[in-house]
């Protein structure tokens, strides 16, 4: 699964992805996150702390990228890219690479994270957030052939600043919003969160992105069984009676793969699938629940 985060400089996502890597360290509902690399692992829990102290990073203008495993009761259950976009490519010229690799990676990906600063939006500055330019990206992935399920989260940092958020502040997401709402394929969210010293909802979003990806996974996986048992019972099917018992002698004879090795096969396919279901359907279970009160 592929995550996509992408903000003006300064809006706040470093600081977001440290804050969120710290709050899950300590466990959200059973889920906390795991980088693949351990410098990672140790930067993101480094700033968190410093965050925590009211020390925050620097802004910064190049792409980042991070493979993490979401974990369940301590075991890992999913893996995902992060590819984290800073305002660099947002302002490059649509020919320079970085803004290729932009569009190719929001093209492709599971789940878009969309960062706001909640105050310039209170103060009616979309400049900036450069919401016009991000939205323009955003809606050519979404409006241009999507043939997968995403979801979008938009997501207002510095919200604790901001005493009342209304639909004025968000007009000038309108657009976008709209597209969100008639697209069959986009399951979106708008989601407040405030990092520093009290951090608030900083594990909803990723959360959320990530419920797209695990539920997708589960109903794969459920499929790929039932797939393999149907062809199973087939193959079960042709041994039977006096045709299907002599082609098997036959079959066996001759050193030929028979029906009934083709049916084994399959339901030790099925089995295979059916443990990697079993590791997956709580998580999916727990996390519909987390997002949307369900199970």
């Amino acid at each position: 699964m592929k995550i996509v985060e992408l903000g003006h400089t300064g809006v706040g996502k470093t600081t977001y992805m440290a804050s969120m890597y710290g709050a899950l360290q300590k466990g959200i509902e059973g889920f906390t996150l795991r980088a693949s690399d351990k410098s990672d692992h140790t930067r993101l829990l480094e700033l968190a702390k410093s965050i925590q102290r009211g020390k925050y990073p620097s802004p910064t203008d190049q792409r980042s990228e991070y493979n993490f495993y979401l974990q369940y009761q301590g075991k890992d259950v999913f893996h995902f890219n992060w590819a984290d976009y800073r305002g660099g490519a947002l302002r490059e010229k649509q020919d320079s690479e970085q803004t290729q690799l932009l569009i190719r990676d929001l093209r492709e990906a599971d789940g878009i994270m969309m960062f706001c600063d909640c105050q310039a939006l209170a103060r009616g500055d979309s400049r900036t957030n450069q919401i016009g330019r991000i939205a323009s990206f955003i809606n050519n992935a979404i409006n241009q052939g999507l043939d997968h399920p995403i979801s979008l989260a938009i997501v207002l940092t510095k919200a604790d600043l901001v005493e009342d958020i209304d639909e004025s502040i968000l007009s000038p997401l309108k657009g976008l919003i709209e597209s969100i709402k008639v697209s069959e394929l986009v399951q979106g969210a708008i989601l407040p969160v405030a990092c520093g010293i009290e951090p608030t909802n900083v594990e909803v979003p990723v959360l959320f992105a990530l419920h797209v990806g695990v539920y997708l996974k589960a109903v794969y996986l459920a499929k790929e069984i039932e797939d393999h048992q149907k062809m199973a019972e087939y193959y079960e099917e042709q041994t039977k009676g006096i045709g299907g018992f002599l082609k098997e002698l036959w079959d066996e004879f001759q050193g030929n793969i028979t029906y009934r090795d083709l049916a084994r096969s399959r339901m030790e396919k099925a089995i295979e699938k059916y443990k990697q279901y079993e590791i997956i359907i709580e998580p999916t279970q727990a996390l519909s629940k987390y997002i949307y009160g369900e199970g």
